[in-house]
């Protein structure tokens, strides 16, 4: 394939003045370098399971053989030897498997794709039959359609107008620009591409395009310059194979379900490369409220900050009444027309503007399911999924979202946005209700919907008699709630974290129970610890900056976990499952520290980043309290202790 890609002259691409021609060009020299380099093999459907080895399925197809025989006459000498045969297969076949068992353990260092893919490979395959609209679907083919009708359903018609006379009439600055991209760009592109055998529309891997980068930087190059001198994105790479992924509830209901883009990665390149230079123009544009999608920042730091506001009314004995809102399929309602006026306003250059309409419009998407694939449609609202500029785009259109609210304050992550105000007195709420009434005006403006049903209220207080006011959106009455999930923690009107802890540890509980079935037959320590880490401890230590306990109770109640799995490696290890054996001798023996060391590691180094600036909040920087003594003590620290009164700054 080298000999080949090395004796291509991509200068001939030059020539072009339409990009999709000289896209179209540049795939047919792909292709015939494949159609000469890449073996074709055709696809069978295996008789056997892979990891079968010669002699089994040759001792099989005997005793398949002598079956038969045994069957058509009554011959003991036949019996016997199948009944002989049956025996050597059973030994064979748990030969095989255990082989290939020590294999995938070992496969955790060298290979961890085929690890993984072992442990992964679940009950949770597809259905036989799916519900769309109470129409049962039986048929591959008509699953695919009925999930591209689902999908499709969900996207809006865009307002359709002239752009560039909008735009012209309307110039407000074009200080937000890209003429074109360099060569360092592209190579920086591809080296952070993940290298994948995953194909998009176009059937080409990204492994390929990383392991011969240096014969595609110079074609790329050309097309991407071109693309932004046409203001024109190229058709092929905005087509999309669409993969439905079960969420959650009834696997058979078609709305269960979410699309999973799969692009070319000739478009992820190109994006790339557009975000970055896009980011580095922007970034001081974006809302500090906004938390989602911005480097340095992550829903860690967005909870942080709303914790420290409950304290701080806590702390002066206030009530902080918060609204959590739900914006229904927000990044798939985005209207085309409506976020590039926004772009435009924010002072994108028309040329810019023009391609990313180009970029967003006209996208052609189809359903991938059991080999079937379903009838094309087209995205005609929303920013591209899995792509690398949607959900920049998302937040650009959601940015001016927090310039409408008064008197309250807001936060953000995406889409997630929570408003609060400290009420202090009736005029306090009637005031959060005003904001409340904004937001619903500036979502029927930029044409969002609010899930009305799914938005509450929730009261932070320490007082017995709280202000119980009642907020309403559209003449709609929010109901009010004791606790909330917010970006995966409960929250509580006390601020306790009592009912997030009993929810992580019983979801922690049935994921290492799964974990304990799924490796009855694995003895690689390696192996079993790396699944406790990625598949419990991870879940057992999410935001643990927010709730980390100070009550020995629930510590120990969350170090129990650890402490189970610590003696199940024991009986792996010695096969005796003892119960009095001290956590901390367990600890040592496997090299695990304590879940409550680890917080307290995690909690010093979210501080640490903070400072050293590898956290971008200015809001959790403003609340550490630097020590600036009038004169130089010897044992002065940089940071003061803050003595609380309150549990919740412990």
């Amino acid at each position: 394939m080298w000999c080949f890609f090395r004796e291509i002259d991509w200068s001939f691409l030059l020539n072009f003045n339409d990009i999709d021609k000289a896209v179209f060009s540049f795939y047919n020299c792909l292709n015939y370098v494949f159609s000469r380099t890449v073996p074709l093999r055709q696809t069978v459907t295996r008789k056997f399971p892979f990891w079968y080895t010669t002699e089994t399925r040759r001792l099989l197809k005997r005793k398949a053989k002598v079956r038969r025989l045994a069957l058509k006459c009554v011959n003991p000498d036949s019996v016997d030897e199948f009944r002989a045969l049956r025996s050597a297969v059973k030994y064979s076949i748990q030969k095989d498997y255990n082989t290939y068992l020590r294999l995938t353990e070992k496969n955790l260092i060298s290979n961890p794709r085929k690890f993984w893919s072992y442990f992964n490979n679940t009950k949770h395959n597809s259905p036989n039959s799916l519900y769309y609209n109470n129409v049962c679907y039986e048929n591959d083919g008509d699953i695919a359609n009925a999930f591209a009708d689902y999908f499709k359903s969900v996207f809006k018609p865009s307002t359709n107008y002239d752009i560039k006379n909008e735009f012209k009439s309307n110039c407000v600055g074009d200080f937000v620009k890209i003429d074109s991209v360099t060569y360092d760009d592209v190579v920086l592109a591809i080296r952070e591409l993940k290298s994948s055998l995953t194909v998009g529309v176009d059937n080409i891997p990204s492994f390929i395009i990383k392991g011969c980068a240096e014969f595609f930087i110079y074609p790329l190059l050309i097309l991407f310059n071109l693309s932004l001198r046409s203001n024109v994105f190229p058709y092929v790479w905005k087509q999309a194979r669409i993969i439905p992924v079960f969420k959650k509830g009834d696997a058979q209901d078609c709305k269960n379900y979410r699309p999973i883009a799969i692009l070319s990665p000739m478009s992820k390149i190109f994006e790339s490369i557009i975000h970055k230079r896009l980011f580095h123009q922007v970034k001081n544009l974006i809302s500090p409220s906004q938390h989602g999608f911005i480097p340095k920042c992550s829903t860690a730091t967005n909870l942080f900050c709303f914790t420290n506001k409950i304290i701080s009314s806590f702390q002066i004995g206030s009530q902080l009444d918060v609204i959590y809102t739900d914006f229904s399929k927000g990044f798939d309602s985005i209207d085309f027309g409506i976020l590039l006026n926004k772009l435009h306003g924010l002072g994108f250059h028309v040329n810019l503007t023009d391609w990313l309409h180009s970029y967003l419009c006209n996208r052609s998407l189809y359903v991938y399911f059991n080999n079937a694939v379903s009838r094309e449609f087209s995205g005609t609202s929303g920013v591209p999924q899995g792509s690398n500029l949607g959900p920049l785009l998302f937040i650009l259109f959601i940015n001016d979202l927090t310039s409408v609210f008064k008197y309250s304050e807001c936060l953000l992550f995406a889409d997630d946005l929570k408003l609060f105000s400290s009420m202090n007195s009736n005029l306090d709420a009637v005031l959060l209700q005003s904001d409340l009434d904004c937001l619903f005006k500036w979502c029927t403006v930029n044409m969002l919907h609010l899930n009305i049903e799914k938005c509450s209220i929730l009261s932070y207080t320490r007082k017995s008699q709280p202000l119980n006011h009642v907020y309403k959106i559209n003449d709609l009455v929010l109901s009010r709630s004791d606790s909330v999930t917010d970006l995966g923690i409960i929250f509580d009107t006390k601020l306790d974290f009592s009912q997030h802890i009993n929810s992580m540890v019983s979801k922690a509980y049935r994921r290492l129970g799964i974990l304990k079935r799924k490796t009855k037959e694995f003895s690689s320590e390696i192996a079993l610890k790396v699944l406790y880490y990625a598949h419990v401890r991870s879940s057992l230590e999410y935001c643990s900056i927010i709730w980390d306990p100070i009550y020995r109770n629930k510590i120990e109640i969350i170090e129990r976990i650890q402490n189970n799995f610590l003696r199940y490696l024991l009986y792996k290890k010695n096969g005796i499952y003892l119960q009095d054996v001290s956590s901390s001798y367990l600890r040592d023996m496997f090299n695990i520290p304590s879940l409550c060391s680890r917080r307290d590691v995690s909690c010093v180094l979210f501080f640490y980043k903070v400072i050293n600036g590898s956290i971008d909040c200015t809001d959790i920087l403003s609340a550490i309290n630097f020590a600036v003594p009038a004169r130089s003590l010897r044992n002065q620290g940089s940071f003061p202790n803050v003595y609380s009164r309150f549990k919740y700054n412990k």
